[in-house]
């Protein structure tokens, strides 16, 4: 195992305290960061903090996921899945499959995100989904009408919106009506690099078992 593995590792023990705290010690789900590539984004790219975030999101990962795999989508204008960041080829992930293989630049769709992450679906597993930004879209009645939509699937969203950017979009799919069950929260989070481990754990966290009960309840394989 690498280095980074190993701290990866040691961060998945802190992130497991959380994971209890929550009563989640149990869930077993397949763990998707979705990472917007609009142009507003490419500073955190280009200084590591994307990667940095990765990592900590894969150390969480370890607490749900056997395979400690995390499924990444990029998304922009456009969206594509891009592979399965582990422990193995986690060291310069971003680096590699993201900034050397797509354009940090375009539009921000969030629904073109969200369809990707459909594809994933059925599984053996619940997707937990880790789908971070930095602004608002341009395509909101159709993520409104998707987030819809996948509420009757075994998918749980965490909008992360980050840096200085008033997401009123977001509060709105936290709260949006006609859904099957509630499958969405929103956290803002206004400087992603320097937010402590602890903190980061619990904020992606919130709500999370809450939707676990509820699905059970309709009826989804959770």
């Amino acid at each position: 195992m690498t280095d980074l593995g190993k701290r990866v590792v040691d961060l998945s023990k802190k992130a497991a305290f959380s994971v209890s705290r929550h009563g989640l010690e149990d869930f077993q789900a397949r763990v998707v960061f979705v990472m917007d590539i609009s142009k507003s984004m490419y500073p955190l790219y280009r200084d590591g903090t994307m990667q940095q975030v990765l990592e900590r999101v894969a150390a969480l990962a370890l607490n749900f996921d056997d395979d400690g795999q995390v499924d990444v989508i990029v998304f922009g204008t456009d969206a594509r899945y891009v592979g399965g960041a582990t422990l193995a080829t986690l060291e310069g992930f971003v680096a590699r499959e993201i900034v050397a293989r797509h354009n940090i630049n375009g539009a921000t769709n969030y629904a073109r995100g969200m369809r990707e992450v459909a594809r994933l679906l059925p599984g053996p597993h619940p997707l937990f989904v880790v789908f971070l930004t930095d602004g608002n879209n341009g395509d909101r009645p159709e993520t409104e009408a998707l987030l819809r939509e996948l509420s009757g699937q075994p998918v749980f969203f965490k909008f992360l919106g980050i840096g200085s950017e008033r997401f009123a979009f977001l509060e709105k799919l936290d709260d949006l009506e006609g859904r099957l069950v509630d499958n969405a929260d929103f956290q803002a989070i206004s400087d992603i690099a320097t937010i402590r481990d602890g903190e980061l754990f619990e904020r992606l966290l919130v709500e999370l078992n809450d939707w676990r009960s509820a699905a059970a309840a309709a009826g989804l394989q959770v």
